[in-house]
């Protein structure tokens, strides 16, 4: 065990590696990209399965991930078949930088959904505080149902719970925890 650990390490420190525990159903991949306070960097939002809806499993249309202020101004990584949008807060520090942004992926047809039960990265290009922190991602999937009349029930995969807690699913919902990083000080 000792000797797995040693080479674990060794492959970390040399390839740049950064492990993040998954803590919720849409995970933080960082890929070798740096969680050093101050620097710039790229996060993965990993999606690992669509929406439940009367036993029946919906593809993500939709994709909204809440970046913090900690996380700087976001830039959206492109993919094919999807919109991509970020939108300020409306409220705003002293210095008027606002205090999240709404970065949404929309698929453009269904064709472009993200299947339930497939893995998914969207990724954001960052620059994170200059103070050492715990930065939360707060998204939002939403599948749509085929309902009467031929209209589109959404569902929601809400993963936006910041502080520990369980909140019990609707109909229409489930909730879960807020993906996750924690920047660290410079060596």
């Amino acid at each position: 065990m000792k000797k797995a650990l040693t080479i674990l390490s060794a492959i970390t420190i040399f390839t740049g590696i950064t492990f993040v525990p998954a803590n919720a159903h849409v995970s933080v991949q960082m890929r070798g990209y740096t969680l050093v306070a101050g620097q710039s960097s790229r996060v993965y939002l990993s999606l690992g399965h669509g929406c439940a809806y009367q036993n029946k499993g919906y593809p993500t249309s939709d994709f909204i991930v809440k970046v913090p202020v900690a996380a700087g101004k976001p830039t959206p990584e492109f993919h094919y078949g999807f919109k991509t949008s970020v939108v300020a807060s409306t409220t705003v520090d002293a210095n008027k930088t606002p205090d999240y942004y709404l970065v949404t992926w929309k698929a453009s047809t269904l064709a472009h959904a993200i299947d339930d039960g497939t893995f998914y990265d969207f990724g954001l290009k960052v620059k994170w505080s200059i103070t050492p922190q715990l930065i939360n991602f707060e998204t939002t999937q939403i599948c749509y149902t085929p309902a009467a009349g031929g209209k589109k029930k959404p569902l929601y995969l809400s993963w936006t719970i910041t502080d520990g807690t369980t909140k019990t699913a609707t109909e229409d919902t489930e909730f879960g925890p807020a993906p996750s990083v924690t920047t660290v000080k410079a060596a």
